[in-house]
């Protein structure tokens, strides 16, 4: 029989520091001349140093979205993502970190207390990593779950004292369906496999695989994609404020949606820097006079500018339905899932534009041009990316199609 879990209460909750919006941005900004001068030695280190990861941390990048009890600064969601856009336009590996991890916190705040307290109570800088694909092997036992298994694209998993992973319970009778939760597992329960991590885009992210030999997860360290659908997080009974109200899969999805138009507004940027005085090759006047440049640049701008703007401008509005008690329609949920997607497809798009014209120096790759595209490439086929599905959705739903039946073996819940 598996052992009862037991929680210490360590000491009582922290009150989180008191800082503005305008404040959390001004820190991030802060960082960005470095981390951009830093970039292709994270990108070469395959994760973030360990000293970006402490700036990170002095700025309360990770505490952004985190409980206030547990030191957390419950800042706006709109305000969180475009800190996210600001850190991936100097790095596009430290903000793709930054954003998973830091969302993790307002998941874990979803959590039974006993957890939060687990995972904050000693200390309020505790991160979470994440593996939420179920490839894991999951099965019931008194009190809890025993898991085990091997689960891919922990990003940031070197920094983090704790990993999210998705499994799906097998039902109790035959025939019924399975049941999505989310695992909360602690540092000395899991092995990071350190060979796992070879690739070319977002390499500085450290997305490696992690082995679970097996383990035993009690019931309020696990949180169950039921509870989402039917509004009823055990994290309610302490954090019910509209910011822990708002749509759990869309947080997800904005969080990776918005280092990709942050490592786009910085592959712009990079283009513009490189040919304001740039001379073809073979002679001629300036790049910078050529009209088709001027077309394909001022295009790529605006796209990638619009998606930015949308973000903002859809999560002040969810958080203004929350706070005044609202319902957030179904139509807007999977609108904002496919703005999501779309972000992550136009945004690589906008910049292959640019770099067509930008020469034969986009071959190196040591560029931040071609480092960007290349994150930006590996943004893409993050599964939030999946376009085709979320139009479906979203298009059906404008033609007046009912919501889809609820699945609770899926983790998609709108």
């Amino acid at each position: 029989m598996p052992p009862q879990a037991t929680v210490q209460r360590v000491r009582e909750p922290v009150t989180g520091p008191e800082i503005t919006p305008q404040a959390y941005l001004a820190g991030i900004d802060a960082l960005l001349p470095g981390l951009c001068a830093r970039s292709a030695d994270t990108e070469a280190l395959g994760r973030i140093p360990d000293d970006i990861i402490n700036d990170l941390t002095h700025a309360h990048v990770f505490r952004a979205l985190q409980p206030v009890q547990w030191g957390g600064l419950e800042l706006d969601p709109a305000t969180f993502f475009e800190g996210m856009v600001r850190l991936a336009s100097a790095c596009g590996s430290t903000g793709w970190v930054a954003s998973v991890v830091g969302v993790h916190a307002w998941h874990i705040a979803l959590f039974a207390e006993a957890a939060q307290r687990e995972v904050w109570g000693r200390d309020p800088d505790a991160r979470a990593a994440t593996s939420l694909a179920p490839t894991g092997a999951v099965r019931r036992e008194e009190g809890g779950f025993h898991l085990s298994g091997r689960w891919s694209f922990c990003s940031g998993v070197d920094h983090c004292a704790w990993v999210l992973l998705g499994g799906l319970v097998p039902p109790p009778d035959p025939g019924e369906v399975s049941e999505y939760r989310t695992f909360l597992v602690p540092r000395a329960a899991f092995d990071i496999d350190q060979q796992s991590w070879n690739v070319t885009g977002l390499a500085g992210t450290g997305s490696k695989d992690i082995v679970v030999s097996g383990t035993f997860v009690p019931a309020h360290r696990t949180h169950s994609v039921i509870d989402v659908y039917h509004q009823a997080d055990p994290g309610f009974a302490i954090n019910d404020r509209p910011l822990y109200r708002l749509p759990w899969h869309l947080m997800f999805c904005n969080a990776i949606a918005a280092p990709s138009i942050g490592a786009a507004v910085g592959a712009l940027r990079a283009f513009v820097d490189n040919n304001r005085v740039r001379v073809p090759a073979m002679g001629g006047p300036p790049v910078a006079q050529n009209p088709a440049m001027h077309r394909r640049l001022a295009q790529s701008m605006t796209e990638v500018e619009a998606t930015r703007a949308r973000v903002e401008a859809t999560w002040r509005t969810f958080l203004g339905m929350a706070e005044a008690g609202e319902e957030i329609p179904y139509l807007q949920r999977v609108q904002c899932k496919y703005e999501a997607a779309h972000a992550l497809a136009v945004c690589p798009r906008a910049v292959y534009e640019v770099l067509e014209m930008n020469g034969g120096r986009t071959m190196h790759a040591d560029t931040p041009l071609q480092r960007f595209y290349r994150d930006l490439l590996a943004m893409r086929n993050h599964p939030a990316a999946a376009l085709e599905s979320a139009a479906s959705l979203y298009g059906g739903a404008l033609l007046g199609g009912d919501r889809p039946p609820f699945n609770p073996s899926q983790r998609i819940v709108l």
